[in-house]
């Protein structure tokens, strides 16, 4: 019998955690770690989470900005393809607010901004749901 980690097993776990978990665990993830993450799971947890909890781990993630550029410099393009496609609309707005990502000048656009390669750029616009919230209605 296989222990390996499902989508499913992601869906379900997060549904526990509190906003201080997650904030911990924003708090203590690598950019090693974060390579091996298998893309079906991100995508399981973006699906998953809530808006709070996107917020929390957003604004840990915020507050330690050395970190963040390696982390989003590890991230592969098949994690990106798998993220980007899921997010919901509400989701967006809330990482385009953390990270004042409409400001040029922000710090955080910046460090986002110098760790993706062109080739990551086009595999996020290139999957980037389309028009507006259509993703929102079904499971």
């Amino acid at each position: 019998m296989s222990t390996s980690v499902q989508p499913q097993d992601i869906k379900e776990e997060l549904k526990k955690l509190t906003k201080q978990d997650l904030q911990d665990a924003a708090a203590k993830i690598t950019p090693q770690q974060i390579e091996k993450v298998p893309p079906e799971h991100i995508k399981a947890a973006i699906e998953a989470m809530s808006d709070d909890q996107l917020t929390a781990i957003l604004q840990t993630l915020k507050k330690n900005q050395g970190q963040l550029g390696p982390m989003v410099a590890q991230l592969t393009e098949e994690q990106l393809q798998s993220a980007v496609g899921c997010v919901r609309p509400g989701q967006k707005e809330i990482a385009i607010k953390e990270f004042d990502l409409n400001n040029q000048n922000s710090p955080l656009a910046s460090i986002v901004n110098q760790n993706i390669s062109e080739k990551k750029r086009e595999v996020i616009k290139s999957n980037a749901p389309k028009g507006e919230d259509r993703k929102e209605e079904g499971k």
